[in-house]
């Protein structure tokens, strides 16, 4: 399996015809480090994203231990968040977000937001891996959505109800939030609470 056929898989007609950037893979549980030394071509797929009309880059986590579970899928996110706050001074969590407010990551000018696919999801879930125990984080630029907003307008609803017919459901309130930070890790049970990983102390995500 590969994100490549994840995508094959997935119920979402834009995702099937996105066109990929340059991805990276991180092989070790060091994520800290591992993502320094890709830092360039991070800005350099921000950079050019919107006047190559690209949709997307993969960070590729090899270390199974990564997603194996909810929490740690949590604690991925937030590691992955604070180390791109630290390589990129336009990255920011805020202290105290709130989901009507609006906020996305930047980096080199374009506004991005993360969607992740680990092996922690049940096949219920869109985020199902397919027996794949690598995590992958798929960062969407903005750019890619104002190209296409006529479109994912017109067929939101139709993807939410292609989901749920199969036995993936996702709650479409929390896909629609203003604020990405709320959204960056999808519940598994129940799948409208959302999960506040860049809270450290806030305990187990499915408690």
């Amino acid at each position: 399996m590969s994100f490549a056929r994840i995508t094959e898989k997935t119920y979402c007609p834009f995702a099937k015809r996105s066109q990929m950037g340059p991805g990276i893979t991180l092989r070790t549980a060091d994520v800290e480090q591992e993502l320094f030394r890709h830092r360039e071509v991070v800005a350099d797929f921000f950079r050019t994203a919107a006047e190559t009309s690209r949709d997307g880059m993969v960070v590729t986590f090899e270390h199974p231990s990564l997603g194996a579970t909810l929490d740690a899928l949590v604690d991925l996110t937030r590691r992955f968040y604070t180390t791109l706050a630290g390589m990129f001074p336009s990255v920011y969590i805020p202290d105290d977000p709130r989901p009507d407010e609006r906020w996305y990551a930047m980096i080199e000018g374009e506004l991005f937001f993360v969607v992740s696919f680990a092996p922690c999801y049940p096949e219920t879930s869109p985020r199902y891996t397919h027996g794949d125990d690598r995590t992958y984080f798929l960062l969407q630029p903005a750019s890619t959505f104002e190209r296409n907003a006529e479109a994912i307008d017109r067929q939101r609803e139709g993807i939410h109800r292609a989901f749920a017919a199969v036995g993936k459901p996702y709650d479409a309130r929390l896909a629609n939030t203003e604020n990405d930070m709320f959204k960056a890790v999808m519940p598994i049970d129940p799948i409208d609470r959302h999960i506040p990983w860049w809270d450290a102390e806030a305990g187990p995500a499915g408690a």
